[in-house]
């Protein structure tokens, strides 16, 4: 008994003997096939083949122009290697090297004449059987493979969000710890300008003040101090903030120095805003002379900030904050210990994680994963000790370099000669000072109001040495020639 889907199959019938091919035809026609094609020229079996897409082959072995080992043959060359269509050779010939001949050559089964009907009517339910299955099993592995592409693209697409997101949220506690750093910002600049208006102001209102000469001397001392004092604040954020170029690479780095670096970095917010919150934080260094390590200094200055600013968060009532480095065999170690909260021994272990937060809709939860990840990228190891009411420490180990780092002090180069100096800036009061400053000191000074001015000057005439400001309208200061453009040098004495 032969199933629905098989009555449906294409069953290509090759025979040069017209009676074979009748006889074929109608047994099977008999027991349900319909679907049946017949040929007594094997040459038309290629062309059959492609136009009639048999599932299965019924192929005598002996026959004019072309024999059956011919055939297949020749079907090999344009069957796909991954397509499985049975081949049932038919052939009054039983020696056995013919058998094994065809089945070499891509028979599928070998059948002799005169054959049995019910045999035959076997086979060819087993051969379209085991065609059927293999269909379903192509078709099944298209469907698997479709369903994986599309998974895949799904997966793909859902980590580019990801990383979106996660990029967007890194950007953001970024921009918090930044916006936490210009609140106290803005409070020390303004106490500085307080200074440098207010002392103006009153030599401006009262010009009779500028006889008493100690008196002004001293209001230009505290203007001056305020003003350095204001540069300074104004670098602590810039410092704070620098970007990571795709350009920079580990450098040797004095730890005791950055974290001394951060500690300035970091006083409006454990200082200023914490007096502001009516608490009173005190942070404490105990630095050792350590080996310099290899790293990044901005990283490094993010992760030491992020630590900081946990312990502030985590102490709300005040309390002490302690950095401390120290050496241990061939590592460096750091240390932030804060006299705080603490955390229970879930939260310690979670703390790493991504958008894992206690802090609700004041985190981002992603400071310590982030935190974390430079730590790893310096090949360094993190270690956290905490218990509810005992505070939290933080520990960092970085693999040490043999170098012991003590910091040297910059030694001012003095000018042997008097030299000729073109400054260049296009804002009128930066160019005064910077001119009256260089001529005090005796030098020759050339001034141009900006960068296209500067480069006719630096291309007419020799000079020593040129200032320039780096953002001027036109030409800045980066757009400037190489040194084979300049004039060939007199000889100076």
């Amino acid at each position: 008994m032969i199933t629905m889907s098989q009555k449906e199959a294409r069953i290509l019938i090759v025979d040069d003997n017209v009676s074979n091919l009748a006889l074929l035809n109608n047994m099977l026609g008999r027991i349900g096939y319909k679907d049946l094609r017949q040929t007594t020229d094997s040459r038309q079996v290629v062309g059959l083949v492609a136009e009639f897409k048999p599932d299965l082959i019924i192929l005598d072995l002996m026959m004019p122009h072309l024999d059956g080992f011919e055939v297949m043959q020749q079907l090999e060359s344009v069957i796909p290697a991954d397509t499985y269509l049975p081949i049932l050779v038919l052939t009054a010939d039983i020696a056995a090297p013919t058998k094994r001949k065809a089945l070499a050559a891509g028979a599928t089964d070998f059948l002799h004449k005169p054959f049995d009907a019910s045999e035959i009517f076997m086979r060819i339910r087993n051969l379209l059987q085991s065609r059927f299955l293999h269909l379903a099993a192509q078709n099944q592995n298209q469907l698997l493979e479709q369903k994986v592409a599309e998974r895949t693209t799904e997966l793909s697409t859902a980590l580019e969000q990801l990383k979106e997101t996660q990029r967007v949220m890194l950007q953001q506690e970024r921009l918090r710890a930044f916006g936490e750093m210009a609140g106290g910002v803005v409070h020390d600049f303004n106490n500085a300008l307080m200074s440098v208006i207010g002392y103006s102001e009153l030599i401006l209102n009262d010009p009779t003040v500028l006889d008493d000469k100690p008196t002004v001397l001293d209001y230009l001392k505290t203007m001056n101090t305020a003003g350095r004092d204001a540069a300074h604040v104004v670098g602590r954020l810039r410092e704070f903030y620098r970007p990571r170029e795709e350009t920079d690479v580990f450098e040797s780095v004095s730890l005791n120095q950055l974290i001394e670096q951060v500690a300035s970095l970091t006083q409006p917010k454990w200082k200023d805003q914490a007096l502001a919150d009516g608490r009173t934080i005190a942070l404490e260094l105990d630095l050792e002379k350590v080996p310099t390590i290899a790293g990044n200094p901005a990283e490094l200055r993010e992760v030491f900030t992020n630590l900081i600013f946990n312990a502030v968060d985590a102490m709300p009532s005040g309390g002490t904050i302690t950095l401390r480095t120290y050496r241990s065999a061939d590592k460096v170690s750091f240390e932030v210990i804060d006299t705080g909260v603490g955390m229970t021994e879930e939260v310690r272990t979670r703390c790493l994680e991504p958008f894992f937060s206690t802090k609700g809709n004041r985190g981002t939860g992603l400071g310590l994963s982030m935190t974390f990840g430079v730590i790893k990228r310096h090949e360094g190891e993190l270690e956290i000790e905490s218990e509810p009411g005992r505070g939290t420490t933080f520990r960092i180990n970085f693999p040490s370099q043999v170098k012991i780092f003590e910091a040297a002090e910059a030694e001012a180069v003095i000018a042997q000669r008097p030299l000729r100096i073109l400054v260049v800036d296009d804002e009128t009061v930066s160019r005064d000072v910077v001119h009256k400053y260089l001529v005090a000191d005796g030098h020759e000074v050339v001034l141009a109001t900006g960068g296209e001015e500067g480069l006719e000057r630096f291309q007419a005439e020799n000079f020593d040495l040129v200032v320039t400001d780096h953002a001027m309208p036109g030409v800045n200061g980066r757009k400037w020639p190489d040194r084979s453009s300049r004039p060939a040098r007199r000889n100076r004495s």
